[in-house]
């Protein structure tokens, strides 16, 4: 069972800072996703029914992103964690705080909703 001791010991030693900023970064793109799309739609009632379907740039940002820039590392720490070279525990620290990060970003994901639906504007009024 989880304890408060488990929460403590996520933040004891060495985190991944960025790999934690970029993680936060893409879940937040990943979560406003839809939203901004249908924002747009509603912005510009013109070019609505683009607007509407054009949720699809946000995510494939957000999956280029994460492809590059996530799983290769997390790739490398389980396999560095499976080849004896790194601890087990650290495994589970790294993942605990992607998880941290995951829910900052979609708090964060807040505050990209009407610039991202400005950037579909533009790009369908273009």
């Amino acid at each position: 069972m989880p304890n408060f001791q488990m929460l403590r010991s996520l933040f004891q030693g060495r985190m991944p800072r960025r790999l934690m900023v970029i993680n936060m970064a893409v879940t937040a793109i990943y979560t406003v996703g839809v939203l901004p799309a249908l924002y747009a739609a509603y912005l510009w009632p013109d070019s609505r029914l683009t607007a509407s379907t054009s949720s699809g740039l946000i995510n494939g940002v957000a999956t280029i992103l994460l492809t590059l820039l996530v799983d290769p590392r997390i790739a490398l720490l389980s396999d560095r964690t499976l080849r004896g070279e790194s601890r087990l525990g650290r495994m589970n620290q790294v993942l605990g705080l992607m998880l941290v990060s995951r829910c900052a970003g979609t708090i964060a994901a807040q505050l990209l909703l009407v610039p991202c639906a400005f950037w579909i504007g533009w790009l369908i009024s273009g």
